[in-house]
């Protein structure tokens, strides 16, 4: 019988992010916070609002640091901004 290690490590598939989704879920939070790219960069101490409009077009996604305050900004889990597939 194969150790529990091997079972996870054979059913273990590696989670990918959703960029696309991610970033419409991030902007409908902003706008239910009724929050404005400044407002929210202003709150995270950003040097731009830009960084903010970048990561709603999924040209750019938060680091952890961001996601952390992100979290703590909309008052919910890390995970649940991300949109996994």
């Amino acid at each position: 019988m194969k150790g529990s290690k091997e079972v996870f490590a054979m059913n273990y598939r590696k989670a990918v992010l959703d960029k696309e989704a991610t970033s419409i879920k991030l902007r409908s939070f902003r706008i239910n916070a009724n929050l404005t790219y400044e407002g929210l960069a202003t709150l995270l101490q950003l040097n731009t609002p830009r960084v903010i409009y970048d990561w709603e077009c999924a040209k750019k996604m938060p680091n952890i640091v961001n996601l952390y305050n992100l979290a703590l900004i909309f008052n919910m889990k890390m995970e649940d901004l991300l949109v996994m597939r």
